[in-house]
């Protein structure tokens, strides 16, 4: 090919085509050009492929995640109520004031003072996505995404850090109120979790407040993370649109 068009020039040069052969050049330098812009959008549109499958993997990876958290909160959500049910019936058994307790109730409030302390935050790793926050790629995937995905997660560890705190609350709770009242077996396997006197401390007022703060700790969390569940399903229907757009 390339001789062909050298040949080509030659017999114009040797013709005195001067005019032919300007006409000529200018048409090989088009041909050039042309040649260039095809091989750049042929190497764009190679690009923009791969950008697509990678934005693609990226979206799929983080429907994954959301949906754990989806999971995790559901079940942590799940065995918190248990907690604050247990709490709730001891509680009355408290403003009840009867000393006599019968075996199942016994075994409420064994439940009760024994998780009264458990709560703490969901353990999410929310810097695994800073990276592809740092570079945008959010943000040139769908904007909407972008700022809801943030928003999410910076609600998440404002709840958490307060969670961390009320937490720690609960564990001075424990140890301020129940310890001096309550007698702890934990060498024992088959022994009792708990022994204590119901009618020595039904009518304590610390132990009470206690098991009220744990409540509404966990009461708040609990509804916090409802609001979460609800934006990841949020989320997860801006995802399934980008997607499915595309």
């Amino acid at each position: 090919m390339l001789r062909f068009f050298r040949h080509i020039r030659q017999r114009l040069l040797t013709d005195n085509m001067f005019s032919k052969y300007l006409l000529y050049a200018v048409g090989e330098i088009l041909l050039v050009v042309i040649g260039i812009l095809i091989a750049l959008s042929i190497n764009n549109w190679n690009e923009g492929r791969k950008t697509r499958l990678q934005d693609r993997e990226f979206l799929n990876n983080l429907k994954v995640e959301l949906s754990v958290d989806i999971a995790a909160l559901n079940d942590r959500i799940s065995r918190y109520q248990k907690i604050n049910d247990v709490i709730k019936k001891t509680v009355a058994l408290f403003d009840r004031g009867v000393q006599d307790i019968t075996p199942e109730e016994r075994r409420v409030i064994v439940a009760a003072l024994s998780q009264f302390q458990i709560l703490t935050p969901i353990n999410k790793n929310s810097n695994r996505n800073d990276l592809v926050i740092a570079q945008g790629t959010i943000d040139r995937i769908d904007q909407e995404l972008n700022r809801s995905f943030l928003t999410y997660l910076e609600e998440t560890q404002t709840i958490n850090a307060a969670i961390t705190k009320l937490g720690e609350t609960l564990q001075q709770l424990e140890v301020f109120q129940m310890h001096p009242n309550v007698d702890y077996n934990d060498i024992d396997p088959l022994a009792d979790a708990l022994e204590f006197d119901f009618g020595e401390i039904y009518h304590q007022r610390g132990i009470r407040n206690a098991l009220q703060k744990s409540f509404g700790y966990r009461a708040y969390y609990i509804e916090s993370m409802q609001g979460k569940i609800e934006d990841a399903h949020n989320l997860l229907a801006i995802i399934d649109r980008k997607l499915g757009a595309e």
